[in-house]
């Protein structure tokens, strides 16, 4: 079955009625206008995403002549009910605010039409999240109301977008609130009052938020798919994704699945060049109905799960992160009868390493030395662990894997390498937790998000090469697949203490923390004296996180944070007063080619020494100059990383800087740092795929501000969520671009603001919210 997700919009009974009406509404009376460009775009996630700018135009009722606006009350002059329905909804634009009054959490907002009205859709946008209910209510004499909607509990998102019960008749609409939030919190126990930038009101649901999703379906062959839900007549309709590929991929197939799994889906209704993107939308996947054919891995599986049916049946293990899908089977594979490593014939070459790595692992923690050998599925011995690959039709995809526990074998497979290696991770967690044995049942895993990290800073305070591997092993225990390394930065200049002055500011600290050729005419380099990375040593740690199932990435972060260049070439920095000293003037020439110098040094060669085809991070944040100038900037680099065959990734910055150059999305991962330099939605909208750092939440600055995570607040957390104060925005987790999340440590308390943190106390900052993270991204 399937149902919408009730995270930005709560859905009620008369739904399917509703829907249906305004379908027959939209399509009979061709109540719905194609417009390219502009208009109110409601589309999908549009409502959490920002996925518009190319969907279907609904008229706002809230805006036709003749429409009176009118509220209880108003906190003052300047917040009149009239401006919630100005056509403006944007942070800063007018709002109605309603009177401040503790204890009186009821008020009303109310549109007085000059003619009877169907209504069927809101759209609301809080200025800040302390509502804590509503109800929405039709009247035909502004007398006599009837309930058209009712929400209990915070909105989660600042944009929220409700369909009515049933398509509403009459010549009055109103919102009433029940209840405020009275906590300390972002100061809502001062404010207790409602504040609405905006209410559109609709006479119809846009198309995407009405549709009926069909059951998983058996094919004739056995397989399972999920059909696409009808379109109406003249427009098209697609799957745009799921949460797990590995269980409903892009083409509607459905894999072959242990357990009874909630997938959330999401679907493209268009036509011509117009089109709309849905809210998300939960499918329920039963388990499947295994056959007897012996040459299915997976039937082996189930076969070995349902000999012992008879036995206690093992329960799911606890491992972090937790796994995906589990069948239990009976009794246990004994530690200590464990005797050999079989790799698949034919691929021994590509798995070795893990191979090597599970001996390493099994004789760390059991004492018994596995023999490494090769061989065939077919022919295992009592006390073998098999590795091999899977086909395409288990639907593993890049880092899925199935490890099935028998009591004399284990058999771990996947379709890709990346997969085998967290499938040995999990055998060596198992063995770890294993007690009179490791459990037998069978295990199919996979990751909810592509990018699972973290990001560290080197580039202010040095941090070891074995430091960084310990990083990277305890990353690969938890199946964290990003680590970002911050090359270079410099003390805030601000608090440095050294900013009354141009050239004092220049003697600021700074590092750069990794060998590199580039010097003045004077001779002097850019690599620092204090502690830096030789090019093989960068290497080094890229080849070894590499096997551990790890990308590292090296970030070069320009324009701004740029001291360690701006001191050896003075010439190029922006320098129009101190606190701006580190930060490169990209108006200059000559400034755009020596970044490009330098990051040419590393991106070129026979062996080059950041990763050909891999992941670079070009920085990109907090410049304070010219915005147009940071945008040519930003495609100058972004075409030189891709034509050498790497992906960008950088820091969001676009919002605070403006200007008429579309900077290139295509490709192009985005770290949201902060709501108010990167607008989520808004870099959603502009083609950025968009990974979660917000500062808010996943900041770390030892000693600082942010000295370690708030694992009570992260328990609540969500990758997709952004939420920081009063605001909140949600993207698709259906969406591929929606990557995931990368949780950051910046050692900004340097130079005046050093407050004594050790290495083992950055290390110990790390780990605290690793489980916690890991377990919600995987």
């Amino acid at each position: 079955m399937a149902k919408n997700n009730d995270k930005t919009q709560r859905y009620y009974p008369g739904i399917k009625t509703a829907c249906l009406a305004m379908l027959a509404l939209l399509f009979l009376l061709a109540c719905v206008l194609l417009r390219g460009d502009g208009g109110e775009i409601l589309g999908g996630e549009d409502a959490a995403a920002g996925a518009g700018g190319h969907g279907f135009y609904y008229e706002n009722l809230a805006l036709m002549p003749g429409v009176e606006v009118t509220a209880d009350s108003v906190e003052n002059d300047s917040f009149l009910p009239q401006l919630a329905a100005d056509g403006k909804k944007n942070a800063g634009a007018g709002r109605w605010s309603s009177a401040n009054e503790a204890g009186a959490p009821e008020h009303w907002l109310q549109f007085s039409f000059p003619q009877e009205q169907s209504f069927a859709f809101v759209s609301l946008y809080w200025e800040r999240l302390n509502v804590l209910g509503f109800v929405i209510e039709v009247s035909r004499d502004g007398e006599h109301w009837t309930q058209a909607a009712l929400w209990e509990g915070t909105p989660e998102t600042n944009e929220q977008h409700v369909v009515l019960d049933n398509q509403a008749q009459g010549r009055f609409l109103r919102l009433r609130t029940t209840a405020v939030s009275d906590t300390e919190e972002n100061q809502y126990l001062y404010y207790q009052n409602v504040s609405l930038l905006e209410m559109e009101v609709y006479a119809q649901a846009p198309v995407s938020w009405c549709l009926q999703v069909p059951e998983i379906r058996i094919a004739e062959d056995g397989s399972r798919f999920l059909p696409l839900p009808e379109a109406p007549a003249g427009y098209e309709i697609r799957l745009l994704g799921s949460d797990y590929e590995e269980i409903i991929d892009e083409d509607g197939t459905v894999y072959p699945t242990l357990e009874e799994k909630v997938v959330t889906v999401g679907y493209r209704i268009s036509q011509g060049d117009k089109y709309e993107d849905s809210p998300s939308y939960y499918v329920t996947v039963p388990p499947s109905v295994f056959t007897d054919n012996p040459e299915s891995p997976a039937d082996n599986a189930e076969a070995s799960v349902d000999n012992a049916e008879a036995s206690v049946v093992n329960d799911r293990p606890r491992l972090s992160p937790e796994v995906s899908e589990w069948k239990g089977g009976a009794g246990f594979f004994p530690p200590g009868d464990a005797k050999r490593i079989v790799m698949q014939a034919d691929r021994e070459a590509e798995l070795r390493q893990p191979a090597l790595d599970l001996q390493e692992s099994w004789k760390k923690l059991s004492g018994e030395e596995l023999t490494v050998v090769s061989g065939e599925e077919a022919s295992l011995q009592t006390g073998d662990i098999y590795l091999g690959f899977a086909g395409k039709e288990m639907g593993l995809k890049e880092e899925g894997y199935w490890l099935d526990i028998r009591p004399g074998t284990m058999v771990l497979r996947a379709e890709k390498l990346q997969g085998l290696i967290w499938a040995t991770v999990t055998a060596a967690d198992l063995l770890e937790n294993a007690g009179e044995g490791i459990p037998c049942g069978t295990i199919r895993d996979y990751p909810r998000y592509s990018v699972r990290g973290f990001h560290i800073d080197i580039g202010r305070r040095m941090v070891s090469l074995e430091t960084l591997k310990q990083i990277v092993l305890t990353l690969s225990e938890h199946k964290m697949n990003n680590l970002g390394v911050h090359l270079n930065d410099n003390e805030i200049l601000s608090t440095s203490g050294k900013n009354d002055s141009i050239p004092n500011a220049f003697t600021a600290y700074a590092g750069f923390r990794l060998e590199s050729g580039l010097k003045n005419s004077r001779g002097e380099g850019i690599t620092s004296q204090d502690g830096s990375l030789t090019r093989e040593e960068w290497k080094e740690l890229t080849r070894f996180a590499a096997e551990k199932g790890v990308q590292v990435l090296p970030e070069i972060d320009t324009p701004a944070h740029s001291l360690a260049l701006t001191r050896i070439f003075p010439e190029y920095a922006l320098a129009d007063e101190p606190d701006n000293v580190d930060q490169l003037d990209l108006g200059k020439k000559g400034t755009v080619d020596l970044v490009q110098k330098l990051w040419k040094e590393y991106l070129e060669g026979e062996d080059p020494v950041f990763e050909a085809g891999g992941l670079v991070h070009i920085g990109m944040d907090e410049y304070f100059a010219d915005g147009e100038d940071y945008r040519s900037f930003a495609n100058d680099m972004i075409s030189m990383i891709q034509e050498s065959g790497r992906t960008v990734r950088m820091w969001g910055s676009l919002s605070r800087l403006p200007g008429r150059t579309q900077v290139a999305s295509e490709n192009v991962q985005m770290q949201i740092w902060n709501m108010e330099w990167a607008d989520p939605q808004d870099m959603y909208g502009e083609g950025f795929t968009i990974i979660n750092s917000l500062n808010s939440s996943l900041y770390i600055i030892p000693g600082g501000g942010y000295d370690r995570l708030d694992l009570e607040a992260l328990k609540q957390w969500e990758p997709n969520l952004f939420a920081a104060g009063t605001q909140a925005e949600m993207l698709p987790a259906y969406s591929g671009r929606m990557a995931g999340a990368v949780y950051c440590l910046w050692n900004d308390t340097i130079g005046s603001l050093d407050t004594g943190v050790t290495e083992e106390g950055i290390l110990e900052r790390f780990l605290e919210p690793l489980p916690l993270l890991s377990g919600k991204l995987w």
